[in-house]
């Protein structure tokens, strides 16, 4: 068991490719639809607004990073979902700046794929 949350994936493959049954098509457009989304829930988290909202962002930032197997970003987001008071602000800067790094990583990681894929059905 990982234990380590630097130990966990960027984006592990083999989880991606039995969600979508090996489809690349289908891997293309859910990762597309993550990239997409995970900008929008990122400005969220990095906005200042209500609570339910910054909470509901980390909730659903961790289920769509989870699902196409992105596990360090759903990890960091599980941990912001975590810290509800207001009073751990330092918390949560630290753990945002970890997020934006690992989101950004995963960006290159799943931009990566989507030209190999995009390559491969060409050859």
């Amino acid at each position: 068991m990982i234990t380590n949350i630097d130990e966990l994936a960027i984006l592990d493959m083999e989880h991606l490719a039995k969600y979508t049954l090996g489809d690349e098509a289908l891997e293309k457009e859910i990762l597309q639809l993550f990239l997409d989304q995970s900008k929008l829930y990122l400005e969220r988290l990095t906005t200042p607004g209500h609570e339910k909202e910054w909470f509901d962002a980390a909730h659903s930032l961790k289920g769509s990073a989870r699902a196409i197997g992105a596990f360090k970003v759903g990890k960091r987001a599980e941990q912001l979902e975590r810290i509800v008071e207001p009073l751990h602000e330092s918390a949560r800067c630290a753990i945002l700046v970890l997020l934006q790094d690992d989101l950004e990583k995963t960006k290159t990681e799943i931009l990566n794929h989507i030209d190999y894929v995009s390559s491969a059905v060409f050859i």
